[in-house]
């Protein structure tokens, strides 16, 4: 048996044992189970789903039962509008195609707040806040919901308290007219070389056009925006990185799950236990190589170094979910730590150091030879230059004249 059939059979027989997956058998909706999502999950077949008035197919992925988070694609028909719902679990929803408009309002209010959404766009309806999608095109409208209702419902092993539970969270929803509105409201966590990039916004209109800033902490030439919606703790990012460049390995806990927007290539996974030059010392046969492009999806199980290759003729761009946020957590990092260092963040710091992230100097020369032959197939030209693999590179990233070597392959 395979390392990811192992995986895979440990990770059915403990979900099929939970609220949360007795609760999704007994939806009757369509189910895609599997390591990751290999196609564009805007043409994923879809099937009546009673319950919210639409079509949808339930999307389990083995590292996100791990993980205990949930995802699924809805359809809406045109001209046609889903039940209204609410429930005590957080959601991010990321509109595939179509537009349309969402009522939100409190139990109790008799005013209702709409706001319009269309294609890429990204929002949290905020938790237990009655909500209500309608498809004003001509065509059916698609989304994908990311949640956390596994970690509840297997909380308080009670789904009907899920979703009818009377208490209106007035201090994550007051009602306010702009509350969906996109903001500018975007900082750097730290000016040291591994802050990140915010973005506080309950609304995002389009995740694949959305400026983004400069951070190479995980890699070269990548662009990023963390953002943080509705006082969730549930949260996300975007990256971008250039053509012929590839992200540095990382790892984290389970629950974590990346969608492609642009560009195609590849993500390289394997346990931290293999060591960090898997190749290297002889564990190739146990390296997990999945693809990806535009509306593909995987999510890395705990404690799996994962990489990110770009090997499309245009730069890369994917959209994150995890649980982190800075502002309500908690996150991947120790919490003990982060009240030391507020700063702290272990997938921007070297596992050299104590943290989760594997810089090129360190990871294994194997990786590098593999991603030249996977862009010359392709026909593209590796923009990685031979600076960044020097000892001490990564520590001196922020040396100007180390800086201008590195920003040469810089889209």
């Amino acid at each position: 048996m395979s390392l990811t059939e192992d995986y895979a059979n440990r990770m059915k027989t403990a979900f099929e044992r939970t609220t949360y997956g007795k609760w999704l058998a007994g939806e009757g909706v369509p189910i895609y189970e599997g390591f990751a999502v290999g196609e564009d999950v805007a043409k994923l077949e879809v099937g009546p789903w009673p319950r919210i008035g639409g079509k949808g197919v339930f999307l389990n992925l083995y590292p996100l039962m791990e993980g205990v988070r949930g995802a699924y694609v809805v359809e809406i028909a045109p001209g046609a509008a889903l039940e209204p719902e609410r429930h005590l679990y957080e959601k991010i929803v990321v509109v595939l195609d179509g537009h349309g408009t969402t009522e939100v309002w409190q139990e109790g209010d008799s005013r209702k707040h709409v706001f319009e959404w269309g294609r890429g766009s990204v929002f949290s309806p905020p938790i237990n806040v009655w909500h209500r999608m309608y498809n004003l095109g001509n065509t059916p409208a698609r989304f994908i919901a990311v949640t956390d209702a596994p970690q509840m419902m297997n909380g308080f092993r009670n789904a009907d308290f899920i979703f009818n539970c009377p208490y209106s969270f007035r201090e994550r929803y007051d009602g306010s007219e702009n509350y969906f509105a996109q903001t500018g409201n975007r900082y750097r966590s730290s000016t040291s070389r591994t802050g990140t990039n915010m973005w506080e916004t309950n609304f995002i209109h389009d995740a694949f056009e959305a400026d983004l800033a400069d951070n190479e902490v995980k890699g070269h030439g990548d662009r990023s925006a963390m953002f943080e919606m509705s006082g969730n703790a549930l949260i996300g990012h975007i990256a971008q990185w250039p053509v012929g460049c590839y992200h540095k390995a990382h790892f984290h806990g389970a629950g974590a799950l990346l969608m492609g927007l642009r560009s195609e290539g590849y993500v390289l996974l394997w346990p931290n236990a293999l060591g960090l030059q898997p190749y290297t010392t002889g564990h190739a046969d146990e390296v997990v190589e999945v693809a990806w492009g535009k509306g593909t999806l995987y999510a890395p199980p705990n404690g799996w170094f994962h990489q990110h290759f770009n090997t499309g003729a245009e730069p890369a761009r994917h959209l994150a979910f995890r649980h982190g946020s800075r502002l309500a957590g908690p996150g991947f990092e120790p919490l003990a730590r982060r009240d030391a260092e507020p700063d702290w963040n272990p997938q921007h710091v070297s596992v050299n150091a104590g943290g989760a992230l594997l810089d090129y100097e360190d990871e294994d020369p194997e990786l590098r030879r593999r991603y030249r032959e996977a862009l010359d197939r392709n026909g593209v030209e590796c923009q990685m230059p031979d600076e960044i693999y020097l000892p001490g590179a990564a520590e001196n990233a922020t040396d100007p004249t180390l800086q201008a070597l590195l920003a040469g392959g810089r889209d």
